[in-house]
């Protein structure tokens, strides 16, 4: 046969699966297009390059786009080969019904052969093209999530673009021999019957079934059980494996259990739309259920990654208000006394020489140890160990009763034996007791943390801190003496700050620099909200965007998957349900089995999604902390908010597909 004529049935047989084939070519198109944005901003000198940052944080959100790189061509691998099963069982048939004409195994290699070489031209061409007018648009928003001033020109990375057609190149290829090798093992009858294949009614796989109910468990206790960010780290990626493979042994098995139980009840299964909605799930499921679990993991991927970015935008500005709490932030030790406050006078006088007003000045000196906790028994940590156990690890601010009372403007007197205290990992009661050194003390009352809130540094939310408030400055020293660290009785640590009436110019700070450094203060101390705060947004929202283009890869092949079950078990449910037409089934009565078939375990996945994110919250949480303060509130509000805008967009493909499966079994031809 000529290849003319070959050529002919290409196209031909594109266009009769055009149905298929479009969204196929979508989902490559839109696969290839973020590889390539994320490796071209990965390589992009406006971000950084040969080790010149663009702008602070810069080569952090670098390593984050070369990471998510990495997850993207992953992911690529198994979307493109998953979608590429769907579109080859559904050709089968065709291939079959060639093979019975007198079509040579040669010849329908070279249909595939053309088919998968356009389909690899137009995915990876188009996905190319669409990334380089977009790379632009993208830079400009993560610009602006990071307030960065726009930048002009456009970039072209050839890095970029060699390994965008490695990678999907290679991928196209693998899918191509994957397909020629399922068509050639073949004989033509069994590829022409391979639609009438699994209809014996498959039966409960017991040990999946019960590996799932195990992996569960031992996931949703995992994830639960943590209550340190120590532990969080160390069990976040376990439980997430544990829980996907309960998620595909469940949804293999459990789903099918589900049915068994809908088959054994007369009064829900003896009605027309549930007896023709089951019997077709039980038949379909050794399919659906692998499209259902996939389902379920890509949209819990996205409720996190989601729930995760919109958590970093929210609390940015309470982080960078916990991180500085004034507009200029000088944190130092002193080794005299007295030094600190010379220090804040030297301060004020530069300020003033300089022009800035202020609104409000804040002094405060403090001593701060790393304690851990065992036994409800606190004791100076290891310096050489502490790494190792940070659930029991607290940083602890070190207060004399002289210090708090100037700070919080009272008159508190304290017993030898009495402390105050404030934690921000437990509740402290007035009575309760506390060994602190070897030493018990009783609970007086809570610290007024609006006073001292000051000299907690937020850098080290990875740890639990609290602040203890003691009779006087001699008890500290004694206290830490006997603990066997060399404590110089003058030495403290030092916060000063300043509100200022309003923002100072980059000319202004770097003056108070040098009038700084000209005074003996380390310039490096002194720190101003301004240049930290667009340092954060950098950092942090770098990330976001980052989550938000693994987001939306997650997304977009949550909707593929559902939008290719719903049409190929329509392509298998047509035969039936003309069937059932011809034997008296009325289109009303299609019409309620269809949507009872589609909704009994549609929405079943984004349930049991929605599930995982609520029992993965806390440890989630706990993992975030790493690198800023999470308010609980605030995460779940993210996780509600997150999580009902999945819905409205499932429910929207629900009824989308839903309409498009009715069209496919309903069809008269």
């Amino acid at each position: 046969m000529n290849h003319k004529l070959l050529t002919k049935f290409v196209f031909s047989g594109m266009q009769k699966n055009k149905k298929t084939l479009i969204p196929y070519l979508l989902a490559g198109t839109m696969t290839v297009m973020i590889y390539y944005i994320l490796q071209s901003l990965a390589y992009c000198p406006y971000i950084y390059k040969d080790g010149v940052e663009a702008f602070y944080g810069a080569q952090i959100i670098s390593i984050l786009l070369e990471i998510s790189g990495q997850i993207v061509a992953v992911f690529a691998a198994v979307f493109l080969f998953y979608t590429n099963q769907f579109m080859i069982r559904a050709r089968k048939k065709e291939m079959g019904l060639y093979g019975i004409l007198g079509m040579s195994k040669k010849n329908i290699t070279y249909i595939l052969a053309a088919e998968s070489l356009m389909n690899a031209l137009i995915s990876i061409v188009t996905g190319i093209m669409m990334g380089t007018f977009l790379n632009k648009l993208m830079l400009l928003i993560l610009y602006k999530i990071i307030n960065q001033p726009p930048v002009n020109g456009l970039f072209f990375s050839v890095e970029a673009l060699k390994s965008t057609l490695v990678l999907f190149v290679i991928l196209f290829a693998v899918s191509l021999i994957y397909n020629v090798a399922s068509i050639r093992v073949g004989k033509p009858i069994a590829l022409l019957q391979s639609d009438r294949t699994g209809e014996k009614e498959p039966k409960v796989k017991v040990p999946i079934f019960i590996l799932g109910i195990i992996t569960l468990t031992a996931g949703y206790k995992l994830a639960l059980s943590a209550k340190s960010i120590g532990g969080a780290v160390n069990i976040l990626f376990v439980s997430i494996l544990l829980v996907v493979i309960a998620t595909y042994c469940l949804f293999t098995a459990g789903s099918l259990f589900i049915l068994k139980c809908m088959k054994k009840n007369p009064k829900f299964y003896y009605k027309t739309k549930n007896f023709i909605s089951v019997s077709n799930l039980m038949f379909r499921m050794k399919h659906n259920a692998a499209g259902l679990a996939s389902i379920c993991v890509l949209s819990t991927g996205v409720i996190l990654l989601l729930t995760c970015g919109f958590s970093l935008m929210m609390l940015i500005g309470k982080n960078i208000d916990d991180r500085y709490p004034t507009d200029i932030k000088v944190a130092e030790t002193v080794s005299e006394a007295g030094k600190g406050m010379d220090d804040f006078v030297t301060m004020n006088k530069a300020l003033q020489q300089d022009g800035i007003v202020t609104t409000d000045q804040i002094y405060r000196q403090y001593r701060n140890i790393m304690v851990t906790e065992k036994d409800g028994k606190q004791k100076i940590a290891d310096p050489d160990t502490f790494d190792s156990d940070i659930a029991s690890d607290i940083v602890t601010y070190l207060l004399s009763a002289a210090d708090y009372n100037e700070y919080a403007d009272m008159n508190l007197t304290l017993k030898d034996d009495e402390i105050l205290i404030y934690s921000s990992g437990k509740e402290w009661k007035k009575g309760d007791n506390l060994n602190f050194m070897g030493k018990e003390y009783t609970v007086a009352g809570e610290a007024e943390y609006s006073a001292i809130r000051y000299i907690i540094d937020s850098t080290m939310s990875i740890f639990e801190r609290e602040i203890l408030v003691f009779p006087d400055d001699e008890q500290i020293c004694a206290l830490m003496a006997e603990a066997g660290q060399r404590v110089n009785p003058d030495e403290y640590e030092v916060f000063i700050g300043y509100q200022l009436e309003k923002a100072l110019t980059e000319e202004q700070m770097e003056t108070v620099r040098v009038l700084m450094e000209l005074s003996g203060l380390n310039r490096e101390a002194i720190r101003f909200k301004s240049e930290e705060m667009s340092a954060f947004y950098s950092i942090y929202g770098g990330i976001f965007f980052v989550g938000m283009f693994l987001a939306a890869l997650f997304l977009m092949a949550t909707v593929m998957i559902i939008y290719y079950k719903q049409m190929s078990e329509g392509y298998e449910d047509q035969k039936r349900f003309q069937i059932l037409s011809n034997v008296g089934l009325t289109e009303k009565e299609a019409k309620e089995s269809i949507r009872t078939q589609v909704m009994l375990l549609f929405y079943l996945p984004v349930a049991a999604a929605i599930m995982h994110m609520i029992v993965a919250s806390s440890v989630v949480r706990l993992f975030l902390r790493m690198i800023l303060i999470v308010d609980t509130f605030t995460f779940n509000m993210a996780i509600a908010i997150v999580s009902m805008i999945f819905l409205l967009i499932y429910t929207i493909v629900y009824k989308i597909t839903s309409r498009e499966y009715y069209k496919i079994v309903n069809r008269k031809d």
